[in-house]
């Protein structure tokens, strides 16, 4: 909006900035006939060529702001009178906007660093909980590498799939797999990894069934 009041005359980015132009009238200095000419003895100066430009300035301001706002949000702005009170309105609005989006991202980040799985909780479940906090991420524009979304829902998971991860993660792959793939790999072993951790009490049944 700045560039582009700018563009229609120099002066036009002021009368946001700075408010209305209020030109300075003074009194006629005149007795007699003159002073009833120009409107009485109480008369006042008339606003000079450059006070009308400047005038027609705050006009064209309040018009193009104006009809730059979102319907959404005219009535918020209906009841004001210059541009500089459109945008100072309009700036908290979207103030507030980014403080909100701010605090939604924060929270977002916090699930993401914070997951783990739960006690007793299915592969597919942890997968459930997991994948809409990635896609909460895309949406408010921060993606996630593969590499650090792969690693981050490993080391999430019980310790019955720590062979899992180690093997996992001194693969390569890990840097470019999807989620998804690196949950269908999971998923086709943990059936017999859970058997195997059940039975042998611990994850080295796993390690021979990958040697």
């Amino acid at each position: 909006m700045e560039m582009y009041l700018k563009r229609l005359g120099r002066d036009m980015w002021r009368s946001v900035e700075e408010g209305p132009y209020v030109p300075i009238l003074t009194p006629v200095q005149a007795n007699g006939t003159q002073a009833r000419l120009c409107g009485g003895p109480n008369a006042m100066n008339r606003p000079t060529k450059d006070d009308l430009d400047e005038m027609e300035n705050d006009a064209i301001a309040y018009f193009e702001i104006s009809c730059g706002v979102a319907p959404d949000n005219f009535d918020i702005i209906i009841n004001c009178k210059f541009a500089k009170e459109i945008w100072d309105v309009l700036k908290n609005i979207y103030q507030r906007s980014e403080q909100a989006q701010d605090k939604k991202l924060t929270n977002i980040l916090n699930e993401f660093n914070n997951f783990k799985a739960l006690p007793s909780e299915s592969l597919n479940y942890s997968f459930k909980r997991f994948n809409p906090i990635i896609t909460k991420l895309s949406n408010a524009g921060t993606v996630q590498r593969n590499h650090e979304t792969n690693i981050k829902f490993l080391n999430g998971l019980g310790r019955h799939w720590s062979t899992a991860k180690m093997i996992l993660q001194g693969d390569r792959k890990i840097h470019t797999l999807s989620l998804f793939k690196l949950y269908e790999e999971l998923q086709a072993q943990e059936s017999t990894m859970l058997k195997d951790f059940a039975d042998l009490g611990g994850p080295l049944a796993l390690i021979a069934q990958t040697a």
